[in-house]
C-alpha cells in the first residue's frame, strides 16, 4: 500500500509541475488564423498555424512522461516481491530499452524470462514474448544478427495472453530484421503469431502477404506495444 501511495504522489507531483494550457491563448491564435484566412493573407495564416502547431507539440512533449520516469514509477510500484514485481517486468524491460538504459533493459529482460519459468500465470505469455523481443533488439544493436533472429522466433512461441490475443505481437524487432533482409525469419514469426493473436481481423494475413511480396507493412501501434 505504501508503494501505491508513493507512486500516486510522484505522478501527482509530475502532473502538477506541468503548466496547464492557456485556453484564452489558444482561442486567440485560432481567431487570428481565421481572420488571416478571411483576409486571404496566406503567409500570415501559415505563420500563425505553424506557431499554433509548435505550441501544441511543446505541450504534448511536456505532458508525456519520459521512459526513464515510467521505469522509475514501475520499479517503485513493483518492489522486490515476486508477486507484485513479476507481472510488471515486461513493461519495465520495455521502458528501460526506450530510455536507452541498455544494461538495465538486458537485466530486466533476463529476469522476465527467468520469472516465466516458474509456473504459468496470466502474465507468463507477455513475459516470454516481451523478454525475447528486448533481448533480440539489444542483440541487433550490437550487430548480432543470428541471436536476434533466434530471439524473435522464441518471442513467437509464447503461449499467449489476453493482451497478446487482442492487441497482437510486438513488431519492433521483426521490422528491424525485415529492414535487414531477413524475410524468412519474419515470416516464420508472423505465422507463429497466428497461434495467439485471435483478434487480428485479417491484419496478420495482410502482413504476411505484404512481406512475401517483398514489402514492409505499416505495423502501426504494434511497433511500440
Amino acid at each position: 500500500m505504501r508503494r501505491l501511495v508513493l507512486l500516486w504522489m510522484a505522478a501527482a507531483a509530475l502532473a502538477g509541475a506541468q503548466p496547464k494550457p492557456d485556453q484564452k491563448e489558444f482561442n486567440l491564435m485560432l481567431d487570428q488564423i481565421r481572420a488571416a484566412i478571411r483576409a486571404e493573407d496566406w503567409p500570415e495564416a501559415s505563420r500563425l498555424a505553424m506557431r499554433l502547431n509548435a505550441t501544441l507539440l511543446n505541450l504534448r512533449a511536456r505532458s508525456q512522461a519520459s521512459p526513464l520516469l515510467e521505469l522509475q514509477h514501475l520499479e517503485m510500484l513493483a518492489g522486490k516481491d515476486g508477486i507484485s514485481r513479476n507481472p510488471l517486468l515486461p513493461r519495465m524491460a520495455r521502458a528501460a530499452f526506450a530510455a536507452g538504459e541498455w544494461a538495465r533493459a538486458e537485466g530486466l529482460a533476463l529476469e522476465t524470462l527467468e520469472a516465466a519459468k516458474h509456473g504459468v500465470f496470466w502474465w507468463t505469455g507477455d513475459a516470454i514474448h516481451q523478454g525475447n523481443i528486448i533481448l533480440g533488439r539489444l542483440a541487433l544493436r550490437e550487430s548480432k544478427l543470428e541471436p536476434a533472429k533466434r530471439y524473435l522466433l522464441a518471442a513467437g512461441r509464447t503461449p499467449g495472453s489476453s493482451s497478446l490475443g487482442s492487441l497482437g505481437p510486438n513488431m519492433a524487432l521483426a521490422k528491424d530484421l525485415l529492414d535487414s533482409g531477413e524475410t524468412a525469419t519474419v515470416l516464420a514469426y508472423l505465422e507463429s503469431c497466428a497461434q495467439f493473436w485471435n483478434g487480428n481481423r485479417g491484419k496478420l494475413a495482410e502482413w504476411i502477404a505484404l512481406v512475401r511480396a517483398g514489402l514492409t507493412p505499416d505495423f502501426g501501434p504494434n511497433l511500440g506495444y
